[in-house]
């Protein structure tokens, strides 16, 4: 489970809104500009997929993310998180297991601010020029130099598309893609929280270490 945490410790969907992007601003700046829009959207739906070349017995990984300020609902047929703003539960099926943690010891990083977070330090990030739609930043890592991240953001629908993390043979180890999203929905606040009537054959393990 671990090598699988640390994969997806990285991947993020399109979380993140943008406006009046310019070549002056670095690639924090941009990445930054993105969260702040993004944290203005209503209740969003996101569908995602994550791929990979390295281990093909986890992978692909397709699911639904669903966001309500700051709280969200990741739901995958192996894995699903319920953060409810205070707890998250991890539900992981194949072991009919629910562990329960802090927010800061999530399986997937979904959300801007831990997108944010994680970009904002040993990263050195450059803006590559424009095509068509799309704008191009290359994230290189400064402890691990063996890894490049390119984020693909689709300017015309506002989102990040995809990720591509790749070798320093540029060949892609992994990526992540959004399929489709939608903002400004109306969600359930039952959605955000955990029921543990669903999972009465679950093993419920507290972990706040």
């Amino acid at each position: 489970m671990r090598s699988r945490n640390n994969l997806i410790n990285f991947l993020l969907l399109g979380l993140f809104s943008f406006s009046s992007l310019n070549g002056q601003n670095n690639g924090i700046k941009v990445l930054e500009e993105v969260m702040n829009n993004a944290m203005k959207i209503k209740d969003a739906n996101y569908s995602f997929k994550i791929v990979s070349e390295n281990d093909k017995d986890l992978f692909p990984i397709s699911g639904e993310l669903y966001i309500k300020k700051e709280k969200y609902f990741i739901d995958t047929e192996e894995i699903d998180q319920i953060f409810d703003g205070d707890k998250l539960y991890t539900i992981i099926h194949e072991n009919e297991e629910i562990i329960v943690t802090s927010d800061s010891n999530t399986f997937f990083n979904f959300t801007p601010k831990q997108i944010f977070n994680f970009f904002k330090d040993d990263f050195e990030i450059e803006i590559e020029k424009s095509q068509d739609f799309y704008l191009n930043l290359i994230a290189r890592n400064l402890i691990q130099e063996d890894l490049v991240y390119k984020i693909i953001i689709d300017s015309n629908l506002m989102s990040i598309k995809r990720i591509d993390i790749k070798n320093r043979d540029n060949l892609i180890l992994n990526s992540f893609l959004t399929i489709s999203y939608k903002y400004n929905l109306s969600l359930p606040s039952s959605l955000f929280k955990f029921d543990k009537n669903k999972f009465n054959d679950y093993l419920l393990i507290e972990n706040f270490r």
